[in-house]
């Protein structure tokens, strides 16, 4: 079974206001998944670098590398990874870029409905999770298939072997069968008076 279905989903959450992360890690801490901190996207992209994250969920509007500009680079690096883009201003700018460039799965406005957020985040991390289980799945379907196919490539060499004796056998049986015909004629005609031959 792939190591990460088993383990505790991981969620990084991006925000350069420390009022904000706190106030999300307090939210989330009941939560069934790992909640990490980072302050800014390079940050982020320190704790991408150094271990697994299922799912990031950044604030839009951050000095330096913006959340759209780290979601994108989160999407070229770990595709697999999930992105949510958290804003707190109507920007359809950043929006766009983070949906083009990033990839986001979802984004969240700030301020948030707390079940909301919990739902979304729960529901992304389902998706990715089915959607591994189904690689996963799958993979294992593409062995057994290999498998399936090289056990019936067998049998079927192996029945050609029985058919092929089988038609070696018949020939000799037809053979023995016009000798032994043969055989029985010489004797009874030796067998017959002659001058009943």
């Amino acid at each position: 079974m792939d190591e990460q279905l088993a383990t505790k989903p991981v969620v990084l959450l991006v925000d350069d206001e420390e009022s904000i992360l706190n106030s999300l890690r307090r939210l989330l801490r009941t939560q069934s998944y790992e909640v990490v901190l980072a302050g800014s996207g390079v940050q982020a992209l320190e704790i991408l670098a150094g271990r697994h994250v299922d799912l990031v969920m950044s604030d839009a509007r951050m000095p330096g590398m913006d959340g759209a500009q780290l979601l994108a680079e989160v999407h070229r690096l770990y595709p697999a990874t999930s992105r949510i883009l958290l804003t707190g201003y109507a920007d359809v700018t950043t929006i766009i870029k983070a949906i083009n460039e990033g990839q986001i799965h979802r984004y969240i406005s700030k301020p948030w409905n707390d079940d909301e957020l919990q739902l979304v985040l729960s529901q992304c991390l389902e998706h990715q999770r089915l959607e591994r289980l189904t690689r996963e799945q799958n993979d294992q379907l593409k062995v057994l298939n290999s498998t399936l196919e090289k056990r019936v490539a067998a049998r079927t060499s192996e029945l050609q072997q029985t058919a092929d004796m089988l038609d070696l056998a018949y020939e000799e049986l037809k053979r023995s069968y016009v000798t032994g015909t043969e055989v029985f004629s010489l004797l009874a005609n030796l067998r017959l008076p002659k001058d009943k031959q």
